[in-house]
């Protein structure tokens, strides 16, 4: 798995018009957009196209689109997210997610929605703001993963009834890691 991440702020105009260009999809999806929304989405296609360069030597690709809407490839697999000022991609072999959270946007709760009574203690116990961007940006790896719906995230638990954090869930690892006021979290199929 190769894992990219980049200030879309530090991407020119020019390299965001050649993105533009090379998904024209989703520039049209994106041009009503605010222009730090366009920058962002645009931003997580930049990078898929510099690892799929890197990784592959292809210049060129085409998307198809799951049942729910989701993008892929049909010689690997990728995941995509942006938050404030950065966007981070995923590429790999086998099924893969990716997400990436802000902690300074945390709000404190009773209860969370799409969180199990587990995640929301585990949350509630202590670094709040930390402890809800891991059990966030672990729901949306693996739910991106999996391709399925936000919905599906209530369905899943990342926490034990100890209150631990799972390594693993539904045939998918993580791998959570803090970058700056930010986390960041994979989540791919296990072999």
């Amino acid at each position: 798995m190769l894992v990219k991440t980049v200030d879309i702020r530090q991407i020119t105009d020019a390299e965001y018009a050649e993105t533009e260009k090379f998904f024209m999809d989703t520039a049209e999806k994106v041009k009503n957009f605010l222009p730090e929304d366009r920058k962002r989405t645009l931003a997580g296609r930049y990078l898929l196209k510099k690892i799929i360069k890197e990784i592959y030597g292809r210049e060129s690709f085409e998307f198809s689109y799951n049942e729910n809407g989701k993008p892929e490839l049909d010689f690997c697999f990728f995941s995509i997210s942006h938050s404030g000022n950065y966007a981070v991609c995923a590429v790999a072999e086998t099924p893969v997610g990716i997400d990436i959270e802000n902690t300074g946007r945390f709000k404190r709760r009773e209860k969370y929605m799409f969180f199990t009574d587990n995640e929301t203690r585990y949350v509630n116990s202590r670094d709040s703001a930390r402890r809800f961007c891991i059990i966030w940006t672990r729901k949306e790896a693996y739910i991106k993963a999996l391709g399925e719906p936000l919905a599906f995230a209530a369905k899943t638990d990342m926490v034990t009834p100890e209150l631990s954090l799972k390594d693993s869930y539904g045939g998918y690892a993580f791998d959570t890691r803090d970058f700056g006021e930010y986390v960041i979290t994979t989540a791919q199929k296990e072999p």
